[in-house]
């Protein structure tokens, strides 16, 4: 029972870190009771406390999705607490043998990046994003990849696990003081070359241009598109909202702002809207093509003329689309309007002499597709809705995903949201959002910002998740040292 006090209270610790960032703090040592329970555990139970950590981590952080699907926010905290066994096992392994400190730091950012990868790619949760807000901390980032504070993240929590081991006395683990005092030293040096680092990074990275660009935040209710009575009002504030915008700046509109389903017959009417904002205009719609619907970003010139279009390449889920759908035609997707088709390629747009490429929805979750539009782009641009989830704390957390991937990749990216969070994340991570009276959502705005651009793109950028390779060969080498020696015969080193 105690063992299941203590899972409750690291996932707790943990979900809060990600729900209030000014609990950040937590996660540091929040991970140490979950290893504990995995380090005196034999494999059936620590099968059973890796199910229920994750289960109840995921479940804590990520409770928004209820909001969408219950049924469906269920059967994923399963798919992750299942998927999660797999980490659980191998981390026993490792956890009772020398190099632990390093082992299960290195097997715990494969995890994440498998579950990025590994449908349905679902990259939410990362230790690492707990951390947006500390610049002095993440600029690392943009030679190692935001997995580098997850690493970090779990080396500092296995040394607590150590010092309460060395402390407590436990009879056949031994832990000596020069382990304890070696650890500490190496990643005190750690820390601080990341906070050395973060601090030259901030200080001679500096801006090569800027432009201006407005943000439309209609906040309309998700219950309220595609409703045919509603429609004609949030057309009416569409336009009210896109005269507020800048002479001369770059007006965009969120993720579906539009309405109505836009196809070649009835396109006039959206051009009219992008008119009367008399600039340059980026609206989110769903389009009509081919016979198929696409959640696509229209690109307008300052007399209305459709420019290009981009149609989002990864789809959500049950959200736009049902995979295996020739064999699951009873499930039925979240949108009113049925299945979605997803776009092919990514597609560039320029302002001002400037090229950027559109991000809708989740895909600034997905760090390759991200590294991919940055490389020819000047900045990014990332149109969202977020209605679904009723705010915060998913409006932040989204928010922090973005801003790794401002980092990692020297890009600013500009964010304009339905409900909020809009605003932009310059290439060191500091963010700048609409605000009314210290509230970021749920609030009708059009504000403009004046968006600082960086020209060199970074080492993460160009070389992409090297540390998942490197970390996927340190841990063969480690079991390689390891794995002919029994159990009993290991003297704590890690």
């Amino acid at each position: 029972m105690v063992k299941y006090i203590l899972l409750i209270l690291s996932a707790a610790l943990c979900g809060l870190s990600f729900n209030q960032p000014d609990f950040s703090f937590l996660i540091w040592f929040s991970l140490t009771p979950f290893f504990y329970c995995l380090r005196s555990g034999k494999l059936r139970q620590v099968l059973k406390y890796g199910f229920v950590f994750s289960f109840l981590f995921y479940a804590i952080s990520m409770f928004w999705l209820n909001h969408v699907t219950i049924l469906g926010f269920f059967a994923l905290l399963l798919y992750f607490s299942f998927l999660f066994l797999g980490y659980a096992a191998a981390a026993r392994y490792f956890i009772i043998r020398p190099f632990r400190i390093f082992t299960l730091s290195f097997l715990w950012l494969v995890f994440e990046y498998l579950r990025e990868n590994i449908w349905p790619d679902c990259g939410w949760a990362n230790l690492a994003y707990s951390q947006f807000r500390n610049l002095g901390l993440i600029q690392a980032a943009d030679i190692f990849g935001a997995k580098f504070i997850s690493f970090l993240i779990v080396m500092v929590n296995i040394f607590w696990l150590d010092v309460f081991y060395y402390f407590r006395k436990t009879p056949g683990i031994r832990i000596k003081k020069i382990q304890i005092l070696r650890n500490s030293i190496f990643i005190f040096l750690v820390i601080l070359l990341c906070f050395g680092y973060s601090l030259y990074r901030l200080k001679t990275c500096r801006p090569s241009s800027s432009i201006e660009v407005t943000l439309i935040q209609p906040a309309i209710p998700e219950e309220a598109k595609y409703d045919f009575t509603s429609s004609p009002g949030v057309v009416r504030s569409l336009i009210y909202l896109g005269k507020k915008s800048k002479p001369k700046s770059l007006v965009i509109f969120p993720e579906a702002a539009w309405p109505f389903v836009v196809s070649e017959e009835n396109i006039e009417d959206l051009q009219s809207l992008a008119k009367t904002t008399s600039n340059p205009c980026l609206i989110g719609a769903v389009r009509l093509k081919d016979k198929k619907f696409f959640n696509s970003a229209l690109y307008f010139d300052v007399d209305g003329r459709l420019i290009g279009a981009y149609d989002k390449i990864r789809l959500v889920p049950y959200g736009e689309y049902v995979p295996l759908r020739r064999y699951l035609r009873f499930i039925s997707v979240i949108n009113k309007l049925g299945d979605m088709s997803a776009g092919r390629r990514p597609v560039r747009f320029s302002f001002d002499s400037k090229f950027f490429t559109v991000l809708i929805c989740f895909e600034d979750v997905f760090s390759d597709l991200v590294r991919d539009f940055a490389r020819e782009s000047d900045f990014l641009i990332n149109i969202t809705n977020d209605a679904w989830f009723y705010g915060e704390p998913q409006s932040s957390q989204h928010l922090a995903i973005m801003t790794f991937r401002a980092v990692e990749n020297r890009i600013s990216i500009i964010r304009s949201a339905n409900t909020g969070i809009s605003g932009w994340v310059s290439f060191m991570g500091q963010p700048q959002a609409i605000k009314r009276q210290d509230k970021e959502v749920f609030f009708e705005a059009a504000d403009y910002f004046t968006v600082v651009l960086n020209d060199q793109r970074s080492f993460y950028n160009k070389f992409g998740e090297w540390f998942v390779v490197l970390a996927e060969f340190m841990l063969i080498f480690f079991w390689l040292i390891t794995r002919k020696k029994e159990e009993v015969h290991y003297e704590d080193r890690a």
